[in-house]
């Protein structure tokens, strides 16, 4: 009898943890939906069971709230109850909050973070093994230049198939070779991991062409509800300069419709970032230096663009792509 107890009590432990696993990452999806009151009240709701993932991310929450004080005391809590990410945010070398706010930060947890690090990664948790390669000790072989490039193309591209995709990223401070990066970055992408879509674009602009449809990579991530910052300006750049009436008339079936997608987008991506980047009126002076603003769409075609995005956005989710790897800049 006292066997069967035992079992079922067990069972009932492993089902709660998949619960609570499950709730935070309900809270997650709010979080990175921009819906930071109703996440709050998750993780608030499971801080107060002793769940340090879920304590960690109410910090990170009241932050983007305004509470900062309340912040730094959920991290501090999280970093007590174990969990490593929180642990991190602690260290005042890393987290310039730390000395600003007045937080109870100490360069001690450091080594506890690296700690736990190491367990979520042994476990199997790519974000930890990202942050072992980023910031845990350096082996040997990362000071031999012949082996370094390889080994840690090894490992990070076992961190990437773990789900630690941001240690693929150029901001990992990861030393990997051009193309093994790509080739992970594509992985990524068709997970449909948008910032890895900037990832390429990044390759394609700045180290090597890559023989993709880098403008499509741009729509996705804004329709995937990442910033479509990057893709206005592109198309934008696209657009010939308009100074006079005569370049109006000139511009061509293609220009126009370049107009009508970026009004679209600008439209799309306002519900994302807030702002409105692509203007559809242009100055125009004439020869007399009299100014005129002009406006390259009619009303008829904006109110035609503008329901367009309205039915567009009935569906459309905000996607922040943040999770506990993400940068201190990004988390708070």
């Amino acid at each position: 009898m006292m066997k069967l107890l035992k079992i079922l009590s067990w069972g009932l432990l492993s089902v709660a943890c998949n619960v609570s696993a499950e709730t935070v990452k309900e809270g997650l999806t709010l979080y990175n939906q921009k819906e930071f009151n109703e996440a709050k009240g998750i993780f608030k709701s499971l801080a107060e069971q002793g769940d340090a993932r879920a304590t960690f991310w109410l910090g990170v929450t009241q932050f983007r709230t305004g509470e900062q004080f309340e912040a730094g005391s959920s991290l501090h809590k999280a970093a007590e109850a174990g969990d490593p990410w929180a642990m991190h945010l602690m260290v005042p070398s890393y987290n310039g909050y730390c000395d600003y706010l007045g937080w109870p930060c100490n360069e001690s947890w450091m080594d506890k973070a690296i700690a736990g690090w190491k367990k979520l990664a042994d476990n199997g948790d790519g974000n930890a093994m990202y942050a072992l390669l980023r910031w845990g000790e350096k082996p040997w072989w990362s000071y031999v230049p012949i082996l370094k490039q390889k080994k840690y193309g090894e490992l990070v591209e076992e961190a990437v198939k773990a789900g630690g995709y941001r240690a693929a990223s150029f901001n990992a401070g990861i030393p990997i070779t051009i193309e093994k990066r790509t080739e992970l970055l594509k992985y990524e992408a068709n997970k449909n991991y948008a910032p890895a879509m900037l990832g390429l674009y990044s390759v394609n602009k700045n180290h090597m062409k890559l023989d993709l449809d880098i403008s499509q990579f741009l729509e996705r991530m804004l329709l995937l509800g990442w910033s479509g910052v990057t893709l206005i300006f592109e198309l934008e750049q696209s657009l010939p300069r308009i100074k006079s009436f005569s370049d109006i008339e000139a511009l061509s079936d293609e220009d126009k419709k370049l107009i009508s997608d970026l009004y679209y987008y600008s439209l799309i991506n306002k519900r994302i970032t807030g702002d409105q980047y692509f203007n559809t009126t242009v100055n125009i002076f004439n020869e007399k230096n009299e100014l005129f603003v002009v406006d390259l769409l009619t009303e008829g075609e904006k109110k035609r663009i503008e329901e367009k995005a309205r039915k567009f956005l009935v569906d459309f989710k905000v996607n922040l792509f943040i999770d506990e790897a993400s940068s201190v800049h990004a988390l708070l």
